[in-house]
């Protein structure tokens, strides 16, 4: 059986320029959305923190402080001067790269978040990269043979997966993985951090895998979905109708249109690598940003905390912002519906 492609499509004149023009318009849109948003997320994080009972002067000074003490590290702290004059030299700080300087020490948040990110950033980009490489071929597998034993198998796993808290994944990963075979450090991280990148990286394999699994299993479910819309189309059924084998048709048209949705949900899944981070970070005794936000709630450190806090919110939405746009630029779907 022969196939023949489809015509050309014709561009009509001045298609081009409108188009660039109506992206522009939405790159923008998404970029004033973006500020605003980072703008309330900085106001919501500094009342937050200001309104939760607790007073930083008492937890510096020591239960020995006297009230002069006391009342003169309020004032050492600013802790006296009106919120919205905090707020304002907090967030002119943070503008201009300044996070402040952590009240318990005096170190500078940004030289030891920065410290921090070079374990975390790798964590969470190695976790991403696995949950994708996990969840794609098995969500297209479990479209394709949806009606099958293996299919409903794969969809019921997912959703036992999702549901397994992650630092219960880890422990398995520890006593099924990590105690018998000896491949990879239970606990700790170089301390000389990425000067042998190869040590680096089987210290982060196992977290990230236990971080991974949990954002696997919902990624499998929305590429499942994903899949059998796809499968379900017209162009689809012609194709097959055609000759054309069903793993030709996936790979060359399927997976693509599959996978810019996939774009916009993987910001979203982002969100959930950092939280997974704070947690196994600590289980596998990881110095990331996870054991630093910990610490710094225990010694009340507030500049620390929500410059900390504020930093991962922006990268949280950057990503999504990002990924949102790249997936309006590339569907036309998507922007007829924006």
């Amino acid at each position: 059986m022969t196939t023949t492609a489809p015509p050309p499509v014709r561009t009509p004149a001045g298609h081009g320029s409108s188009r660039v023009r109506r992206v522009a318009a939405e790159l923008l849109n998404e970029a004033v959305v973006l500020l605003a948003s980072l703008l309330a997320a900085s106001i919501v994080i500094f009342a937050l923190l200001a309104v939760l009972p607790g007073d930083q002067a008492a937890v510096m000074g020591g239960m020995d402080a006297t009230p002069e003490q006391l009342e003169a590290l309020r004032t050492q702290l600013g802790l006296d001067r009106p919120l919205w004059l905090r707020y304002l030299d907090w967030i002119g700080g943070v503008l201009s790269g300044d996070l402040g300087t952590s009240a318990l020490d005096g170190r500078p948040v940004a030289a030891e978040l920065g410290e921090k990110l070079q374990v975390t950033i790798p964590l969470g980009l190695l976790a991403l990269l696995l949950s994708v490489v996990i969840a794609v071929p098995l969500g297209v597998i479990a479209a394709v043979y949806r009606e099958s034993a293996f299919g409903r198998s794969v969809a019921a796993l997912s959703q036992l997966s999702a549901a397994v808290p992650t630092f219960v994944l880890g422990l398995l990963l520890v006593v099924l993985v990590a105690l018998p075979t000896r491949l990879f450090p239970v606990q700790g991280f170089p301390a000389d951090r990425w000067a042998d990148p190869g040590e680096a990286m089987r210290a982060l394999i196992l977290p990230a895998t236990a971080i991974a699994i949990g954002q696997a299993a919902v990624l499998v479910r929305f590429v499942r979905s994903a899949t059998i819309d796809v499968l379900m189309k017209e162009w689809v059924r012609t194709g097959l109708a055609q000759g054309w084998p069903l793993r030709d048709v996936l790979l060359r048209q399927g997976l693509r249109n599959a996978a810019l949705p996939l774009l916009g949900v993987l910001g979203l899944e982002i969100a959930g690598i950092l939280m997974g981070s704070v947690i196994v970070e600590q289980l596998f005794a990881l110095p990331g940003v996870g054991g630093m936000i910990l610490a710094d709630v225990g010694n009340r450190d507030i500049v620390s905390i929500q410059s900390t806090l504020f930093v991962l919110t922006a990268l949280v939405m950057i990503s999504t912002v990002t990924l949102t746009a790249l997936s309006r630029v590339l569907d036309p779907r998507i922007r007829r519906i924006s």
